[in-house]
Order: structure tokens, then sequence, then C-alpha cells
């Protein structure tokens, strides 16, 4: 008998919680009933009361982590509006008849939506899903007269990867609480060391279903995320 092995130190931070929670899971899904060991009780319960505090400092870190990122897509975003702008002004002198009025045809649309980089977030996804499509649909086929499709598709993209990321952020509202996720992975992680280890020597002195059952239970989730870290390893991918 023996844990299987793994360096959690090497599991990124959301996998962190990811594998406690799953130990936390997978103790519970045999149907063993903790009280039936009272040492092994007090140190799965702290386990357990340190999980959530644990999950919530994970929350916080994947949340700014998120909003950086809509805030750098929103960025984005900005640009390619203003490179429209800038495509469609190429126009404004030009000599020829059906370019010049085209180009008036975009402007007065561009006119419209004006300001649409300075509105909030929602509403800026929404006006430019409607200038795309005013663009797209503008008189003379002035998109394509004015070799304009590669700058508005590339707006709609970046429109698209916004709309996306910020539907799909972990949590409207940061928490305001602040948490060392550090001395809490640490605490975490020296909790769960002590349940693995003890429940290993009882395993190998008493021998009793309790432990054996509750040491494979261990052993399941230390495989699954070794394996994981062993794939990454092997294809050189960041931790």
């Amino acid at each position: 008998m023996k844990l299987y092995p793994i360096s959690t130190s090497q599991l990124q931070l959301l996998e962190s919680g990811q594998f406690i929670n799953r130990v936390i899971t997978d103790f519970i899904n045999t149907g063993i009933d903790p009280k039936k060991d009272g040492e092994f009780e007090s140190i799965f319960s702290e386990l357990q009361s340190q999980s959530p505090v644990y999950n919530d400092a994970l929350m916080q870190v994947k949340a700014k982590a998120e909003t950086e990122t809509i805030l750098k897509l929103d960025v984005i975003r900005d640009q390619k509006i203003s490179t429209v702008r800038r495509a469609v002004s190429v126009f404004e002198y030009t000599d020829d008849a059906a370019q010049r009025m085209a180009y008036q045809e975009l402007r007065s649309i561009l006119k419209k939506y004006s300001a649409i980089d300075k509105a909030n977030y929602e509403a800026e996804s929404l006006g430019v899903d409607k200038l795309v499509k005013e663009l797209k649909e503008a008189k003379f086929d002035a998109m394509n007269l004015l070799g304009l499709e590669f700058h508005i598709l590339n707006l709609e993209k970046a429109n698209f990867n916004f709309k996306k990321m910020f539907d799909s952020r972990s949590s409207n509202v940061i928490s305001t609480e602040t948490f060392d996720t550090k001395s809490l992975r640490n605490s975490i992680f020296a909790t769960y060391k002590d349940l693995a280890e003890y429940v290993l020597l009882m395993a190998k002195r008493k021998k009793t279903p309790f432990f054996i059952e509750t040491l494979k239970a261990i052993n399941y989730g230390r495989e699954y995320y070794a394996d994981i870290l062993a794939k990454r390893a092997a294809t050189g991918t960041a931790q």
C-alpha cells in the first residue's frame, strides 16, 4: 500500500482547488462514515471547512484575471472601430463619383455611432452589432466598393470575442474581501498532507476496510492529476 506519487506544488492555482474538491467528493462517494475514526473525522472536517474559503480566494483570482482580459478585449475592439473610421476617411477626397457616394453613405452611418466606443460594455456590444449590420447592408454596396470588408469583419470578430468573454466571466463583481491565496494554499495542503499520510499509516497498520477504501479514494484523485501533470510536462505546457 502506498500513496500514488504526485507533486501537488506543480498544480496550477485553479487545479489545486479542484484537487481538494475531488478529495472531499471521492471520500463522500464511498459512503464511509467518517465518525468511525475520530482522528480521521477531525482532519477531514478541517479540510472541508478550509475548502470554501480557498475556493472563494481562487474565484477572486480568476475574476481579476478575467477582468484584465475583458479590458484588453475592449481596447482591441475600440481599435477596430477606429480602424474602420480611418479606412472610410481615406475616400473623403476621392474623385470617383461612385466611391464618393459610398463614402458619404458610410460616413453617415459612422456618425450615428460616433460615441459608441465611450458607451458601457453592454451598450457598446449591442451598438457594434448594429453598426456592423448597417455597414454591411449600406447602399451602393459601399463596403465592398471601398474594399472595407476585411476591416469590418475584424471589428465583428473583436466584438464577438469580447462578448464571449464578458458573458462567461466568473463574477460580475469581485469581492472587496482580500484573500492571502498563497497562505490559504499552504494551509489547506498541509491539512491534506496530514490526512493522506494518516490514512496511509492506518491502512498499513490496521488494514481495515475503512482505511483501505479511503486510501483508494484518495489515490483516485492523485492519479488523475498526476496524469495531467505528466502530459503537461511531456508537451512542455507552462505550469
